[in-house]
């Protein structure tokens, strides 16, 4: 792992994915760093306020066994683009929420953004060696989860900053779009930047049928 700074061969896949996966969670976590704003401006109650929140991890765990077979089927470079493009509608529906059902509808949705962790595994294994596949994923895993902090330390910073586009709500609004747009941006660059192996190896996948005997 001497050329873990580098940006090129197995590294760049490396540092491309994290980021996918910090992307991932960014949007994942969305809703804490601006819940404050999001009560008040929608009049919502505590109770409501904890649905929400339970919303928001309700299909992560049968999204991860879905993802994962999906993963299967069709490599991770097509499994994370996919994601982070369907992470903006979600993203977007629930910044123009205009009541509770709406919010839960979305967030809901959101939820299965969450699986991304699943993906980037796949994809560091299948370019790193057995000797350093510990230390790579543990890369992966941790700059990846820093996305939710990462959006508890700027989405309010964004939203205020954003402020001046509107009035009360738009800003926290526009912050949680944005979040939705860069992921979809994201998939796209990513799409286009990775491939599911090195050069010369071939991406396993499973048997097109079952072999029943």
């Amino acid at each position: 792992m001497a050329g873990i700074w580098s940006f090129g061969g197995r590294y760049r896949i490396l540092h491309l994915t994290w980021f996918a996966f910090f992307l991932s969670f960014v949007v994942w976590f969305n809703f804490a760093p601006l819940a404050t704003a999001i009560k008040a401006d929608l009049g919502l109650s505590d109770p409501q306020m904890r649905t929400i929140a339970i919303c928001n991890v309700a299909l992560t765990v049968p999204a991860r066994i879905v993802v994962g077979m999906v993963l299967d089927r069709f490599g991770p470079r097509i499994t994370y683009f996919c994601l982070l493009i369907y992470a903006a509608f979600p993203c977007l529906a629930f910044a123009l929420a205009q009541n509770f059902e709406q919010m839960v509808y979305s967030r809901l949705a959101l939820s299965i953004v969450g699986c991304g962790f699943v993906i980037g595994i796949r994809m560091v294994a299948e370019w790193f060696e057995e000797n350093e596949i510990g230390l790579a994923e543990g890369i992966y895993g941790g700059w990846g989860n820093f996305g939710s902090a990462g959006a508890a330390f700027t989405l309010p910073s964004i939203a205020a900053a954003l402020a001046f586009l509107g009035a009360g709500q738009v800003n926290w609004r526009l912050a949680i779009a944005l979040t939705g747009i860069a992921a979809a941006c994201y998939g796209v660059i990513y799409y286009f930047s990775v491939t599911d192996t090195p050069p010369g190896k071939v991406y396993q996948r499973p048997p097109a049928a079952p072999a029943w005997k």
